[in-house]
C-alpha cells in the first residue's frame, strides 16, 4: 500500500534514458526527459522523489538544472550523471545541491545502490 516512488530521468541520449528506465522500472515509476526544458515542465506539473540528471544537456547544463530543480522542488533529491570524472565536476554537482553523483559508464548495481541511497537521504524525518 506504499506510494510508488517516482524518478525523473533526464538525459539527451535516448539509449541512456532507455537503459536507466529498464534498470529502475521494476522498483520505481520512471518518467524521462531529453532536455532541461522538458524536465522543468515535468517537475512543475508533478512531484518526483528523485531526479537523475545528466551533466551534458542541450540548452542548460545538468548542474544548472540541478540548481533549479532544488529550488523548484525542494523535496526532490537530485543525482547527477556524467561521463566527466574529474573532481571539480563532482564538487560542482554537490554545490548545486546534488545528493550523489554517478559516473558513466555506470555499473547497474552501482546505479541501483546510488538511487536507493539517495532516496534514503531524501527525507530523514519521514519515519513511518
Amino acid at each position: 500500500m506504499a506510494d510508488t516512488t517516482s524518478i525523473l530521468i533526464v538525459d539527451d541520449q535516448p539509449a541512456v534514458r532507455a537503459l536507466l528506465t529498464e534498470i529502475l522500472s521494476p522498483s520505481f515509476q520512471c518518467t524521462t526527459a531529453g532536455s532541461a526544458g522538458e524536465a522543468i515542465a515535468l517537475i512543475e506539473s508533478q512531484f518526483f522523489h528523485l531526479a537523475l540528471v545528466d551533466v551534458g544537456l542541450p540548452g542548460m547544463s545538468g548542474i544548472g538544472l540541478c540548481r533549479l530543480l532544488v529550488k523548484l522542488s525542494p523535496g526532490t533529491s537530485v543525482v547527477v550523471v556524467s561521463g566527466n570524472t574529474d573532481d571539480q565536476s563532482v564538487a560542482d554537482s554537490m554545490k548545486a545541491g546534488a545528493v550523489d553523483y554517478i559516473k558513466k559508464p555506470f555499473n547497474i548495481a552501482d546505479v541501483i545502490a546510488t538511487v536507493e541511497r539517495a532516496l534514503g537521504k531524501q527525507r530523514p524525518d519521514a519515519v513511518a
